[in-house]
């Protein structure tokens, strides 16, 4: 990896961190504590399209790091099911783009929103609440899933559009 890959992979890792605390802290308000736009994701998100998966996973693990150490969250449930539905997101984008790679950008995103919210119901159900009527919330997290997949797709679009003019190298 060349210096300029470095510092802008730490320009990621710093955008996707920041994003990430002020949703979160900004989201802790709302009646619904569990539902998020996951923003952060759009960095993921971009790696990924771009087949630089190993470093959309070293962003994912330091944007959870850096998220819950600035949250007071650190090695909570909450760091966990983040840490864990982020990771199976990155896998699902990559496997998605692997086997379909014609699939839209806007079809990864959506494949990573609802693959994250579903793996953050798995491990909820098997580390936080044993119970098997939390998967009540199946439906309401697919189709947020779908909802915040379209919009982190079009703000990776947005964005991709203005990365040259950073003078960065993807």
């Amino acid at each position: 990896m060349h210096t300029k890959d470095i510092v802008f992979l730490g320009f990621l890792t710093a955008t996707a961190s920041v994003v990430y605390i002020v949703e979160n802290l900004i989201l802790r308000a709302l009646p619904i504590p569990f539902l998020r736009l996951g923003l952060a994701n759009i960095v993921m998100l971009f790696l990924v399209w771009h087949r630089k998966v190993w470093q959309a996973y070293l962003v994912t693990i330091a944007k959870t790091i850096v998220g819950g150490l600035a949250t007071f969250s650190l090695m909570s449930p909450a760091m966990l099911l983040s840490l864990g539905g982020g990771i199976v997101a990155v896998s699902c984008m990559a496997l998605g783009l692997f086997i379909r790679p014609k699939l839209s950008i806007t079809g990864i995103s959506i494949l990573g929103a609802v693959s994250h919210n579903l793996a953050q119901l798995l491990l909820a159900r098997w580390v936080i609440i044993a119970q098997d009527s939390l998967f009540v919330l199946t439906p309401i997290l697919i189709l947020f899933g779908l909802f915040s997949g379209v919009i982190t797709a079009y703000l990776c679009y947005y964005i991709e559009e203005r990365i040259p003019a950073l003078g960065a190298q993807i």
